[in-house]
């Protein structure tokens, strides 16, 4: 049955759009034409405004379309204003900066977090997958795998930053004489690991989306525009 498309909504596709311009117009593209130029300046090929509006493609830009898709969703007026606050607070903590120092409980926590987070996360998977349709279940499987690439990802970021290449301890990577070819075949993994990650994510909620819209259920939640 089609719905009426109300203005909030078009206004929240617009926002969407925008956002999705500003990451993939400049978070991505323009971001080959940065790199090249920052290999040969350093920081003075985006140290500009447009550098500057550059560097918050993705951070921002991600935001944007997050708090446009909100509106076309029409998600409860609390919703919405905890997304703009959470935007405002992470522009502050990005804005303020984490730490300069080497901190290596900082890692070892956020470590043993992910690894908890994913064990959770897999052991729900396990207990609401044997109440789902089949397509239900395809949908629910093809996002935990890219879980599975997900914390791939993040151990191999470990090994990036912390033992085997050293990054953040150069003197080390000197010491043990690490080559630059172990670095650069870590980090491709990781590109690779993120990447398979965001697509299993996406087919996944894809494929659940299908499954629902066969039988529809009717949500009977009190929703109101953002913009009302």
């Amino acid at each position: 049955m089609n719905r009426k498309t109300t203005t909030a909504q078009k206004i929240g596709w617009a926002i969407f759009t925008i956002g999705a311009i500003y990451m993939i117009g400049l978070g991505w593209l323009y971001s080959w034409r940065v790199v090249p130029a920052a290999n040969q300046f350093g920081s003075d090929a985006y140290s500009s405004l447009l550098g500057f509006v550059w560097a918050l493609s993705v951070p921002l830009g991600a935001f944007v379309v997050a708090i446009g898709a909100a509106l076309s969703a029409k998600v409860e007026r609390r919703v919405f204003w905890l997304l703009i606050l959470l935007v405002l607070l992470f522009t502050a903590w990005r804005i303020g900066g984490t730490t300069r120092q080497m901190i290596p409980a900082l890692f070892g926590i956020g470590g043993g977090l992910i690894t908890l987070f994913f064990i959770g996360s897999v052991w729900q998977w396990a207990r609401i997958r044997p109440t789902l349709s089949g397509a239900g279940k395809t949908g629910s499987d093809l996002r935990m795998v890219g879980y599975i690439f997900f914390v791939v990802a993040a151990w191999d970021l470990c090994g990036i930053f912390g033992i085997a290449n050293f990054v953040l301890r150069p003197e080390l990577a000197e010491q043990f004489t690490v080559p630059i070819s172990s670095t650069i075949n870590s980090a491709a993994s990781v590109n690779i690991l993120l990447a398979l990650g965001w697509g299993f994510t996406y087919f996944g909620q894809l494929v659940s989306h299908r499954a629902q819209a066969v039988d529809p259920e009717a949500d009977i939640v009190p929703q109101i525009a953002a913009a009302d």
